[in-house]
């Protein structure tokens, strides 16, 4: 048996900013940039500004590392000392542009719709042209300096900064929680100020930090064509300007400048891209996630290697007890303001071939996070355990993404509830059918396009050399289902994971989806779990139960058995909760009301009162949990 799941908890977001090569590389280039730009010009200004006519275009050496301009003056000083007119020039055009564009940005968002449309059509025309040439213009208006080009590019600026923060706002004022504030009367600054900026300010920051090697790029591209930097003041690209009349007699001159802007512009992004990530809440949960599964995998090589007996085919042999899936003691678990939570709490579950099995409950029971682990589909954020994962005799315990990959392939097989989300309605059903099976398998195109037709006819939609070039919004509810059905069957998948799917459909269209998903049952003997509220459904398309809450199964077992003579408290509840049509109007409905027996005194109790014998089909999966939440 596994402890208890303990989730990692969120990592901080400096932390989180580190926890990659790249986030690493950028932010030690960023630190030594700033570091330099305080102290090179107090150390070397003398060095790098003292003309001496007898050192002029020397080559590189010991003493001069990229050699000297045609002054005499050390080349590699002067990029040390030009590092902070350089740095300064461009956090100015990023602050400046940044607090500009967000500023128009959340005045056209709480703006009236007259005035928001006349900012989107102004920033969209300025958006037309290209930063550099509304800089290039701005700079010979004002005049031809380094802060008079700084000052163009960072009006150039505004308008991109502000569509994105209009894009941002827009996304965020058209919720539900900014909808239910509207309504009870809060002000629209107020609106602004809490519910709008505290949600795109992260972001913003990020696309500001991004946006800072981006100017400085342009900022030095400025100098070098002669509108930036003036002499005797010098940055990189004013000294890379220089360089260029004597770059064949002298061309280090130019590396030195040109690789600072490179390693500067380098370093920039991919700290703001780290930094992005280290400040998302939900991405440093899922860091925490990966690297505890990975700690769990490393621990978990020796039992994988004993547990390991090959890969089963539709021929081949299953696990030793004769089951295609088996999962003991699951164990979910996150972290909700810093503070780890589990979810589902010791789950065992056994799918033998061929076997149609219902997991019911009602919401928020576990019943699609266990699915869901099932088929190792839960996200980095969701932490989870167990002491046996096996999958055609192949424990999945511990593994890697890579490995579970290569053993789940097309053998393992999941329909959601809303396939409008599950499809991409970028691309064609064909174009996203055909990908499952280019991954899997070294069949051609035409064998493909063959293969997806078939597998669309195979379960009744009709005309599907047609429906295999249109896309999922072209479809109707009931139809994208069935394409999710036969993406499911493509392949060799020996278990289907079907979670709610006829949650969004209505009664006639749920009656045939049910049907098809038996039909390849009882034709391909593909194992089935259907995760459903449904009792009613359940007990019509499955042959065993199990019934779940609080993340627990509570009692499992055969159909007839758990429908006909359900032993736990709750199973009676929710079949009393089942309008049953043969029954007097008069008779109410049961609701659960009564939570005495979630105790586990009541657990331990109701464990020792089963009767083995109603185990006798399935001895090791019928009986209820034991293990305390």
């Amino acid at each position: 048996m596994s402890e208890p799941i303990a989730p990692a908890r969120p990592k901080s977001w400096l932390v989180a900013t580190l926890s990659t090569p790249a986030g690493i590389a950028g932010t030690i280039i960023v630190v030594l940039i700033i570091l330099t730009s305080i102290f090179a010009p107090l150390l070397f200004q003398e060095g790098a500004t003292t003309i001496n006519a007898s050192q002029a275009r020397l080559g590189p050496s010991l003493a001069h590392p990229f050699g000297t301009d045609e002054l005499g003056r050390d080349i590699m000083l002067r990029v040390l000392v030009a590092s902070r007119l350089t740095l300064v020039l461009s956090l100015s055009v990023a602050f400046i542009s940044g607090i500009g564009g967000i500023t128009l940005g959340i005045l056209a968002a709480v703006l009236g719709p007259v005035a928001r449309q006349i900012l989107v059509q102004v920033t969209t025309a300025m958006t037309a042209f290209p930063t550099i040439l509304l800089s290039l213009l701005l700079a010979t208006l004002l005049g031809r300096s380094g802060w008079a080009a700084m000052l163009g590019l960072a009006i150039a600026g505004i308008p991109t900064a502000a569509r994105l923060t209009l894009g941002l706002a827009t996304s965020v004022g058209g919720s539900d929680v900014v909808a239910s504030a509207r309504v009870i009367g809060v002000p629209s600054g107020r609106l602004l100020r809490r519910y709008i900026l505290p949600n795109i300010i992260e972001p913003l920051l990020t696309i500001v930090i991004v946006n800072l090697g981006s100017a400085l790029l342009v900022m030095s591209a400025l100098s070098f064509l002669g509108v930036g930097v003036q002499p005797p003041e010098f940055d990189w690209g004013q000294m890379l300007s220089g360089a260029i009349a004597n770059v064949y007699t002298t061309p280090m001159a130019a590396v030195g400048p040109a690789l600072a802007i490179v390693i500067c512009g380098i370093g920039f992004s991919l700290f703001g891209e780290a930094l992005a990530k280290g400040i998302d809440p939900r991405n440093r949960i899922a860091m925490a996630g990966q690297f505890s599964r990975r700690s769990a995998g490393t621990n978990k090589v020796a039992t994988r290697k004993a547990t390991k007996t090959g890969t089963a085919s539709r021929s081949g042999r299953y696990s030793a007890d004769g089951s295609v899936l088996a999962i003991n003691d699951l164990r979910v678990g996150t972290v909700q303001n810093g503070v780890p939570n589990e979810l589902v709490h010791g789950v065992d579950l056994v799918v033998r071939p061929g076997e149609r099995i219902g997991i019911v409950g009602e919401s928020g029971s576990g019943k699609s996070l266990t699915l869901s682990a099932i088929g190792c589909l839960l996200p980095g954020s969701v932490t989870t355990s167990s002491s046996q994962h096996v999958f055609l005799g192949e424990n999945l315990s511990g593994r890697t993404p890579g490995e579970i990959r290569k053993v789940l392939g097309s053998r393992i097989a999941t329909v959601f509830q809303d396939p409008m989300s599950s499809l991409n309605p970028a691309l064609t059903i064909g174009r996203q059918m055909s990908d499952k099976l280019r991954a899997h398998t070294s069949l051609s195109s035409a064998e493909i396009k063959r293969k997806v037709i078939k597998a669309l006819a195979d379960v009744r939609i009709p005309d599907p050399e047609r429906r295999y070039k249109q896309h999922p919004h072209e479809l109707s509810g009931g139809q994208r289902q069935r394409v999710m059905i036969a993406m499911a069957t493509l392949g060799d998948a020996q278990v289907i994971l079907a979670d709610e799917p006829t949650t969004a459909l209505d009664v006639s269209v749920q009656a045939q989806v049910i049907d098809l998903l038996l039909a390849i049952n009882r034709e391909r003997g593909t194992a089935i779990v259907l995760v459903s509220h449904d009792l009613a459904l359940v007990s019509q398309a499955c042959e065993r139960i199990v019934v779940m809450y609080d993340g627990r199964v509570v009692e499992e077992g055969p159909m007839e058995q758990v429908i006909g003579n359900p032993r736990h408290p709750y199973t009676r509840m929710l079949l009393g909760a089942v309008p049953d049509l043969s029954a007097g109007t008069d008779e109410r409905l049961m609701t659960v009301t009564d939570y005495s027996w979630n105790t586990d005194a009541f657990r331990e109790e109701y464990a020792k009162a089963i009767d083995p014998s109603l185990a006798a089909p399935f001895e090791d999966s019928v009986r209820p949990q034991e293990h305390a939440r």
